[in-house]
């Protein structure tokens, strides 16, 4: 299908630890909520930053639970599909799906490791209209760089890499560092532009966790589709 992503190239992407834009920071607590994500990026990248990020958990959340039309189980695999209108994904059962939260046309929340867990090592889908502007993948890249250190307290890249899939579709991953309200994150990111859209994958994780759900997030990665069904 056309704009599936290449098995090898999203995953090499997570492996090598290339990364992020769009912010998924997400705490958890005592309640049963869910937590909300917040995408960094504004709608447009020549626009002025959009959102005020927060790690913190959301005391009255905006997301809804997934719905069995955007949800459905996936064989014994133990992954469940989502499938939005633009981008579809599969992820593991035992994940929480949120939808239409921050910013980002889909959430997936990790199981927390106990009561004491504050934050849930997350993935999230967000598609931004760029509204008709002539932006460029490197263009697209160079902004978000610049808008990091607007949005993450002491930001430190880490690495960046653009590569190509294997139709020919042009990705982009960066990686790096911050603290965000009251947890030290990392990130990473593979994103695209097609028919005048950005395509933005993020993973969002403590660092002591981060290698936990390297291999999980390369799966859910190497299903993901986007530009169109």
């Amino acid at each position: 299908m056309r704009n599936r992503q290449p098995k090898n190239g999203i995953k090499i992407a997570f492996a090598l630890g290339v990364l992020a834009l769009a912010l998924s920071a997400c705490g958890g607590n005592d309640k049963k909520e869910e937590s909300s994500p917040s995408p960094s990026a504004s709608a447009s990248p020549s626009a002025s930053v959009a959102a005020s990020p927060s790690a913190s958990p959301s005391e009255s959340p905006s997301a809804s639970a997934a719905s069995p039309s955007s949800a459905s189980e996936a064989g014994s695999t133990g992954m469940q599909h989502y499938k939005g209108e633009l981008t579809s994904i599969d992820y593991p059962s035992d994940w929480t799906l949120v939808e239409n939260v921050g910013g980002a046309v889909a959430a997936f929340m990790s199981p927390k490791d106990g009561d004491d867990d504050k934050f849930q090592e997350n993935v999230n889908v967000v598609v931004q209209d760029l509204e008709g502007q002539d932006v460029t993948l490197e263009q697209y890249a160079q902004i978000t760089k610049d808008q990091i250190g607007q949005l993450i307290t002491d930001a430190e890249m880490i690495g960046e890499e653009s590569m190509d899939a294997d139709d020919g579709t042009k990705l982009y991953s960066l990686l790096y560092s911050g603290n965000q309200g009251e947890f030290n994150l990392n990130w990473q990111q593979v994103f695209t532009i097609v028919d005048g859209k950005a395509y933005i994958l993020t993973y969002t994780a403590e660092p002591d966790q981060f290698d936990k759900y390297v291999e999980t997030v390369g799966t859910m990665a190497d299903t993901w589709i986007f530009g169109g069904q």
